[in-house]
């Protein structure tokens, strides 16, 4: 009698845990949606000056197949002081072909690539894990919200693409290895080739971790009945190499042009000195203030609250690691060896630079991997002895972890945005440029400092009504005139003449709603100001 009630309570469990998980994960999808599309074009506050140049470039594309230069549908994308990367630029100029030029589209278009990333990874981690729904949960739980990609998710940069291609790599290299797939070449293996190289057009950290991550190809797969298949990727790796090659060929230098300027290899250093830089640059990128307490510095990249990774992602990482090591099964599988050096290698791009390290952006791939292994770690903690022990670890592992989650959203939806006025330096740019059309009666000037900032000029003037076609110009030196209107950022209003011609002055502030002013969020100063010169 008390075995069959057992038996029957824990049907009854299972059941209600199944159902459960029903309900849970559509969940975790339609937030993970809404936290991703809530204020999207808005926050962070303001377009960066990259943003704008994508944005610019986009839409020239969009309207006429040209950059900003007139080159007919280049390979890279030139701009102030280096080259852009090209396949963030076309997508965006796809979403604006087909919904508009806005600044919701253009940062839609990293959505997209974020959601695919996610949709590649769910895939991944069904295949390693059996379909677990625990690891799904996990799975979402953990990269549908992790610090370094839900900021860099949220901006336009071309970094986040490089996410997408790499966990389609990934879900990819797993099909083509695995033991069904074990001697038959089905033509998947052109697809994974074409992926890894074309990955070098995604973001500049590529141009190294493409090749680093076919060489890993290499190694972990190395035997008799994989080399057909490692050589059909390595060629048409190289196929999808031929443009880059003809750019870097007919553009010498190009390529390296910003690398030259943030890294210490071109440095006038001794070897020894070079060494230590990079292990000590090693050392900050796998540091606990980096990837759990603090995270990037450049507010751009991060918030400020936290790390890169959740604390909870890092203790299972650390628990997945434990589980390579001791778990035979876990250390000799051939996806596990590749994922680890992936692992390892990650980093090696960020660290051959000293500006601004530890780099979000550069070190992008490395939360990553450590988001993979925690996976690994988690399994690791499913398959162990104790089932009642267990379930209570795991429903407290998840609670603390969706504490974190809660914690780490309201940071950035609450008081995130006044600092990120000016992390982003244009603030109200688009209001402000509206405000000085309605009040010009001759010209707009805008002035031009930095000079990268004609950017937020370019994409902006397609963002704003002009029915009376006001002449709309730059100068880093203007000349204040009756009848026009200069638009400059706070930095730049001491390099503006003093003439005796009165003038109005626009600005904003940003509102706070309530629930700011309650938690102490102070407001912030305009970045962008409005001075039109006209007879009171």
């Amino acid at each position: 009698m008390n075995i069959w009630l057992e038996n029957s309570f824990k049907k009854i469990f299972k059941n209600v845990r199944s159902q459960a998980y029903n309900f849970i994960i559509p969940a975790l999808w339609v937030t993970i949606l809404i936290v991703h599309l809530f204020q999207l074009d808005s926050l962070p506050a303001g377009l960066y000056l990259d943003e704008t140049s994508i944005g610019y470039n986009a839409a020239l594309i969009a309207q006429s197949g040209k950059d900003e230069y007139g080159i007919d549908v280049p390979i890279y994308f030139k701009a102030f002081g280096e080259y852009k990367n090209p396949i963030y630029i076309y997508a965006a100029a796809i979403i604006f072909k087909f919904f508009g030029i806005s600044e919701f589209n253009l940062r839609f278009t990293s959505f997209l690539f974020y959601i695919f990333a996610l949709f590649f990874t769910v895939l991944l981690t069904n295949r390693l894990f059996k379909q677990s729904k625990i690891i799904q949960v996990y799975s979402l739980m953990s990269l549908g919200f992790l610090p370094h990609y839900f900021v860099l998710s949220r901006i336009s940069f071309e970094v986040i693409c490089y996410l997408t291609w790499i966990s389609a790599a990934l879900f990819i290299v797993n099909i083509t290895f695995s033991e069904s797939q074990r001697s038959n070449v089905s033509g998947i293996e052109i697809v994974l080739g074409l992926i890894i190289g074309t990955s070098i057009y995604t973001y500049s950290i590529a141009r190294l971790l493409c090749f680093l991550m076919l060489v890993s190809l290499w190694v972990a797969y190395y035997k008799r009945n994989h080399i057909r298949k490692l050589l059909i990727v390595t060629v048409f790796f190289g196929v999808s190499l031929i443009p880059y090659f003809i750019f870097t060929a007919t553009n010498p230098g190009a390529i390296t042009l910003r690398f030259r300027s943030i890294s210490y290899i071109y440095q006038p250093l001794p070897l020894i000195k070079k060494i230590i830089i990079l292990f000590r640059n090693l050392i900050s990128y796998w540091s606990p203030d980096f990837l759990i307490t603090h995270g990037d510095a450049n507010l751009r990249h991060s918030t400020g609250y936290g790390g890169v990774i959740f604390i909870i992602t890092w203790l299972l990482f650390i628990v997945g690691i434990v589980a390579f090591i001791t778990n035979k099964n876990f250390l000799f599988d051939r996806f596990n060896i590749f994922i680890l050096m992936n692992l390892f290698l990650s980093p090696l791009a960020a660290v051959l630079t000293s500006e601004g390290t530890p780099h979000a952006l550069r070190s992008f791939l490395l939360s990553y991997y450590i988001f993979l292994v925690s996976c690994y770690g988690l399994r690791f903690i499913l398959l162990s002895q104790g089932n009642y022990n267990k379930q209570i670890m795991l429903t407290c592992l998840l609670g603390a972890f969706a504490f974190e989650i809660a914690g780490y959203q309201l940071n950035y939806f609450i008081s995130y945005p006044a600092k990120s006025i000016y992390a982003m330096g244009s603030f109200d740019f688009k209001a402000s440029l509206q405000t000085a059309i309605n009040n010009s009666q001759t010209e707009v000037v805008f002035v031009n400092v930095p000079s990268s900032s004609y950017a937020n000029l370019k994409f902006y003037s397609y963002l704003v009504k002009n029915p009376n076609q006001i002449p709309i110009n730059m100068s880093d030196k203007p000349k204040p005139r009756l009848g026009n209107c200069l638009l400059y950022a706070y930095w730049a209003e001491q390099g503006i003449e003093n003439v005796a011609d009165p003038f109005i002055e626009y600005k904003n502030t940003k509102q706070l709603n309530p629930l700011k002013r309650l938690l102490g969020v102070k407001p912030t100063e305009a970045i962008m100001k409005v001075r039109c010169y006209k007879k009171l």
